[in-house]
């Protein structure tokens, strides 16, 4: 049951990355093992992948049963290094990059308006989420798309992402749309201001 119920998730998620744009700056956010890292090489073919996780042990955490495979840093370590050698013939290539950092801090190194895609996977919490999509917003080039996982109210996380991705495109309905959804994934695209009619 737990296999098969991984195998329609997985076929919802190709389907979701058919149905988005292909090349680009390409950023995911939350790896863990790195298994879906590979599915966005393959279906979104991007010009550079970069992979931000922490691979940090977290020693105090209320969500302790959603986290409880993540526990000590020599595992942290490992699965860190197992992406790593994973990847190893496209980070010499220069089409993955692994960035070992916390999402926000990490997207401060990024040009604004240089990502075309990022998949958002990390911190399902409504701050988490939250502060995903503030730190990414400015980074997203006009048309790119930010898709997220688990859009649903199913898990520790409750209402966390449906809430923060809704709260988010309505503080900015001039800038953001609902691009796709599909199962339980969800794109929303960053598009340019209206130009002003009123000049010229």
């Amino acid at each position: 049951m737990k296999k098969e119920k991984k195998r329609n998730k997985e076929a919802v998620r190709r389907r979701f990355l058919k149905r988005m744009p292909k090349g680009g700056l390409v950023v995911e956010i939350g790896v863990w093992r790195g298994d879906f890292s590979g599915t966005l090489l393959e279906f979104i073919e991007p010009d550079c992948l970069v992979l931000i996780d922490p691979w940090e042990h977290i020693v105090e955490d209320s969500h302790s049963e959603a986290l409880a495979a993540r526990a000590g840093a020599e595992k942290m370590d490992r699965i860190h290094k197992r992406v790593s050698k994973a990847f190893a013939k496209e980070i010499k290539a220069g089409t993955v990059r692994i960035v070992r950092d916390y999402s926000v801090p990490a997207l401060t190194e990024f040009e604004d308006e240089s990502i075309s895609f990022a998949y958002v996977d990390g911190d399902h919490s409504y701050e988490g989420v939250r502060a995903d999509l503030e730190a990414l917003f400015p980074k997203m080039k006009p048309g790119g798309l930010i898709g997220f996982d688990d859009y649903h109210r199913r898990g520790w996380w409750g209402d966390g992402v449906l809430a923060a991705v809704h709260e988010f495109i309505g503080s900015r309905p001039r800038n953001l749309r609902v691009r796709a959804v599909e199962g339980a994934q969800i794109a929303i695209e960053k598009i340019p201001p209206m130009p002003d009619v009123s000049e010229g």
